[in-house]
């Protein structure tokens, strides 16, 4: 095997036993490099050549000024030219030509199997294989992605070595996609360390751009988690790196810097966060970030005090986004979140709690905000039930673990243990300062805050910091948690569509007593007097709509 390795650097890589790769090479070389021959082949109306190309050469092609002949040419191709041509089959179905999975992705699965095929191809298998990691991500179809970037980890890996040159150039594309890929399908932890692999290879960027992507990636993913310090350095990195904004990926890449600037603006309340929001990206923005993207505007909006403009960033998104892509993925936690927060703000409590039910948790900020809301409801030893088993989890991300120190803070001030008031508010306003991030104070009850000042040095600047900003309190500082039945909840349903209680009783085959029953203990809970009290007060605290 090592031999047969040996035999394949010696060679540079040429297919030593592939007659179509043997073919291709052919074509690079009496056609020149920069479009490997497309526009020629095209212009003799030569399906073999254009096929060969597509097939060899298509991802690189796809990634500079050529993109657009790449797509034109497969758009054109005959499918029968698609048989043992992987790379342009994976194209036919990315463009919808074939059903997707009609050309099995084919990787080495062990490493001496990888070795093997890497001392016959170089990396052609992980170009290829780019084609179809892509499409799946695209349609949402994470399972099928994820399963690509971790059966491409074999090969990647026998690319390792330096002098092997050319033949493993795309080693930081494929791990930047790998990262991509697993970000969007929502495991943070794999998507990092994919992007940091990148960043190792960035000496063999094949496209010009690569690493300044990898750092934009890396900027965005630690100004979410919350690690303030690595994000500006991961921005710095970014910005120095090469360029090309002659390239449609461009955009793209920039907009993913902008945005982790952005994200950072909003957490320390910056003056320009809004500027740099808006100058970055939208909450309906078609990228695979875009879960991010809304998240960190509704934060802005919250931070500033307007519910009515967090809930139309989220109606942006629903509107472009497809319904099915927000259930899935970075979206299904992320996107729940975000509505939570909007309908706390809004002192719907029920609502809030309803979002999260079943949502995934990404990096613990699902169970901060749980414990957050059980806080304002005044059940404050149920708060710190949860916090104490999340700061116990080496899991628990930075942003999730300054919150939640807050939350601590006010929760055991509210149940008389002041020293443990304290400690957790020293802990969280020291977090809060490293991260600079004076919107997490914004998110607790300001009156505890003022109260725990006194024996908190660190707290006094951050307050008056929030009051320069002229920020308040994002949640009100109580709120009214009201659990009620099935039964309940399906009689305030039906109340809305005007029926009488006596056609309510007919409809459930129970007696009108029953139903009265059920509205006295509403009453009850609520407060309210009257059947038009009960429906003015549920749908203020969203049990009119619990239905994710």
């Amino acid at each position: 095997m090592d031999q047969e390795l040996a035999n394949g650097r010696r060679e540079g890589h040429a297919a030593l036993d592939d007659p179509v790769l043997v073919r291709q090479a052919g074509v690079q070389d009496r056609s020149g490099p920069a479009d490997h021959g497309l526009t020629e082949a095209r212009d003799l109306g030569d399906t073999t050549r254009i096929a060969d190309i597509v097939d060899r050469w298509g991802v690189d092609l796809a990634h500079g000024p050529y993109a657009d002949l790449v797509y034109e040419a497969a758009a054109e191709l005959p499918l029968e030219l698609g048989e043992n041509r992987p790379g342009l089959a994976f194209r036919f179905e990315d463009l919808g030509r074939l059903p997707i999975g009609t050309t099995p992705v084919t990787l080495p699965r062990t490493p001496d199997e990888a070795r093997a095929e890497f001392g016959r191809n170089g990396d052609l298998r992980l170009r290829q294989a780019l084609v179809p990691l892509a499409t799946r991500r695209r349609l949402g179809r994470y399972d099928e992605a994820l399963t690509i970037a971790y059966a491409g980890s074999p090969l990647a890996e026998a690319n390792y070595y330096p002098w092997y040159g050319r033949g493993s150039q795309i080693l930081p594309y494929w791990y930047l996609q790998a990262g991509i890929t697993c970000l969007e399908a929502g495991e943070l932890e794999t998507a990092e360390r994919f992007y940091l692999k990148a960043w190792t290879y960035r000496g063999r960027d094949p496209y010009g751009f690569v690493s300044r992507d990898i750092a934009g990636k890396l900027a965005i993913l630690t100004a979410f988690t919350g690690d303030h310090v690595a994000s500006l350095e991961w921005l710095d990195r970014g910005r120095t790196a090469g360029r090309r904004a002659d390239l449609w990926v461009d955009r793209f890449v920039e907009s993913t810097l902008g945005c982790a600037a952005a994200m950072e603006a909003v957490d320390a309340l910056a003056p320009d966060a809004e500027r740099l929001l808006l100058a970055a990206c939208h909450p309906g923005q078609r990228d695979g970030h875009w879960p991010i993207f809304v998240w960190a505007h509704v934060q802005h909006a919250l931070a500033h005090g307007d519910v009515a403009r967090a809930r139309r960033h989220l109606q942006d998104a629903f509107a472009v986004q497809p319904s099915w892509l927000i259930e899935v993925g970075l979206a299904a936690s992320l996107i729940p979140l975000a509505r939570a927060q909007t309908h706390l703000a809004a002192g719907q409590a029920n609502q809030a709690l309803t979002e999260l039910d079943g949502a995934p948790d990404a990096l613990a900020l699902t169970r901060v905000l749980r414990a957050r809301i059980l806080l304002l409801a005044g059940q404050a030893e149920q708060a710190i039930e949860i916090i104490e088993a999340m700061l116990a989890l080496e899991t628990t991300g930075t942003r999730a673990r300054t919150e939640a120190l807050f939350v601590a803070a006010c929760a055991r001030l509210t149940s008389g243990d002041r020293s443990g008031a304290v400690a957790a508010a020293r802990m969280a306003a020291s977090a809060a300062t490293e991260r600079q991030d004076l919107r997490a104070l914004a998110t607790v009850p300001r009156a505890a805050l003022d109260d725990l000042a006194a024996d908190v040095p660190s707290l006094p600047p951050l307050l008056g910091a929030l009051d320069e900003r002229g920020i308040g309190e994002v949640y009100p500082p109580s709120i009214q948690l009201v659990s009620v039945t099935e039964r309940e909840q399906d009689l305030l349903r039906e109340l809305t569509s005007g029926q009488t209680l006596g056609q309510i009783a007919e409809a459930h085959f129970v007696s009108v007593n029953t139903i009265r029953t059920h509205l006295a203990n509403l009453r009850r809970k609520l407060g309210a007097r009257s059947r038009d009290e009960v429906l003015a007060k549920a749908r203020l605290l969203g049990l009119l709509d619990k239905t994710r």
